[in-house]
């Protein structure tokens, strides 16, 4: 199990940002690089404008909002309390927003396999690709003579991962046309026992890729089944426990492939869960 709280980090970090825009980054958890089912939470604020072009990703996204309205495209936005979902390959954007907005963004290997490279990667592949070119605006282009085949000017995310993987970026067949905007305050609850309540908030894709949101009255306990892949829970309210370590608003917790855990709430407890696509056949027991 792999534990983070968004308050326990001095202040926010400023990382790389190929994407423009001034946005505060606190890594909570990060799953193995190099493994197909890797994977990155972020906390993030955005202060200031932000631009950048439609684009698509060979990983799977998600993006809550906390508080501010998140941009994803012309007339799309994320509502504090709501959730969209970015499938891999499937385009979205432009973005353009000059608002302050707190949220966190999920990052993770789909289910093709082609999996999502690590924060380090990211960063040396950008710091190696900035001695050759600049980025802006989401765009990596190239101020000196580039090697036949390689575009004068590319999405800088494709220019980051060609670099670190050495070949040219493939992506899976699209399976959805458009992101998927969730939005759970309109739906209703589904009670599980006395004092526990779920909300199914959609399942995606052939491993398992699901989302949900749990809620647990005081002094409520519930059980995490071992499943074949991570499964990532963030508290949107309240205190409790997973195991042995403490829950707070704004904690976030990793289950591996084949492990379980018990929540308990010590006050009313509301956690965001999503299911990442499992590349194990079976959960093993914990």
């Amino acid at each position: 199990m792999k534990i983070g709280h968004a308050d326990a980090h001095e202040g926010a970090v400023t990382t790389p940002e190929f994407r423009g825009g001034g946005k505060l980054f606190r890594t909570l958890l990060t799953g193995t690089e190099g493994q197909p089912d890797n994977f990155r939470l972020v906390y993030v604020r955005t202060n200031g404008p932000i631009a950048t072009p439609r684009h698509r990703h060979n990983f799977d996204q998600l993006r809550l909002a906390i508080e501010g309205d998140i941009n994803y495209g012309p007339d799309h936005w994320i509502r504090p309390g709501e959730l969209a979902y970015f499938p891999e390959s499937t385009p979205y954007g432009p973005e353009e927003a000059d608002n302050e907005r707190l949220g966190i963004t999920l990052q993770f290997g789909g289910d093709s396999g082609e999996g999502f490279i690590s924060e380090r990667q990211m960063n040396d592949g950008m710091a190696t690709l900035q001695r050759l070119g600049t980025f802006e605006k989401g765009i990596y282009r190239r101020t000196d003579d580039p090697p036949e085949g390689t575009r004068r000017n590319q999405d800088a995310f494709e220019a980051i991962w060609e670099s670190v993987s050495g070949r040219r970026i493939a992506y899976a067949p699209k399976r959805w046309d458009a992101p998927v905007l969730m939005q759970p305050q309109e739906q209703p609850w589904t009670n599980l026992t006395p004092g526990i309540a779920s909300k199914h908030l959609g399942e995606f894709g052939t491993r398992g890729t699901t989302f949900a949101v749990l809620r647990l009255d005081e002094n409520r306990k519930h059980a995490l089944s071992a499943r074949g892949g991570w499964r990532i829970g963030f508290v949107l309210s309240g205190t409790g426990t997973i195991g042995d370590n403490a829950l707070r608003t704004h904690s976030a917790f990793a289950l591996e492939a084949g492990e379980s855990a018990t929540i308990k709430a010590e006050a009313p407890l509301h956690l965001f869960l999503a299911d990442m696509p499992a590349f194990q056949t079976a959960p093993h027991a914990a």
